[in-house]
């Protein structure tokens, strides 16, 4: 038997870069491994002779970044449960990140420079008492160095059953 292994490595939205490697004997992928961060992914092909398990060729190693992706949730409620208490973007392969959160009034409510910082619901360090809507932007730059475009949209903050203050 003879198989054909296509290793596509996305480097952009618009450009990629494929490794084909068309063996003419059984072959298999080996040695995939990922950085403890979650950033970087390593692959390599082997080829091993039909009828063996001796290795006839090893490929180099293609290292890859995950495709930049957002998770962005549309509600959150923080009411001190341990459940959605807090507003943050969950992203993979991201280098460079902001996020900012406005009012309905345009006022800057919340900022953060680090994916992991969250917002607590509060605006100058008071509770926001009153469920709500807020515009946020994200801006951030792919773990590849390319630019993603802006991601804009609404998060509700849910005021129901916060505790008393």
């Amino acid at each position: 038997m003879r198989f054909k292994y296509i290793i596509v490595v996305q480097i952009g939205l618009l450009r990629q870069v494929a490794f084909v490697i068309l063996l003419l004997v059984v072959s298999n992928v080996t040695g995939y491994s990922q950085s403890p961060s979650n950033d970087k992914k390593r692959y390599r092909v082997t080829a091993l002779k039909v009828g063996s398990n001796s290795t006839s060729s090893l490929s180099n190693v293609a290292e890859a970044y995950p495709k930049p992706l957002f998770y962005i949730p549309s509600a959150f409620t923080p009411n001190g449960d341990g459940i959605n208490d807090f507003f943050g973007v969950k992203a993979e392969g991201i280098g460079v990140f902001n996020i900012q959160i406005f009012n309905r009034w345009g006022e800057l409510v919340f900022e953060a420079d680090d994916i992991h910082t969250l917002w607590d619901g509060t605006y100058q360090g008071e509770r926001i008492t009153s469920t709500d809507v807020f515009v946020y932007q994200v801006k951030a730059i792919g773990k590849n160095n390319m630019a993603i475009p802006a991601e804009r949209g609404n998060v509700t903050l849910v005021a129901e059953g916060l505790p008393d203050q």
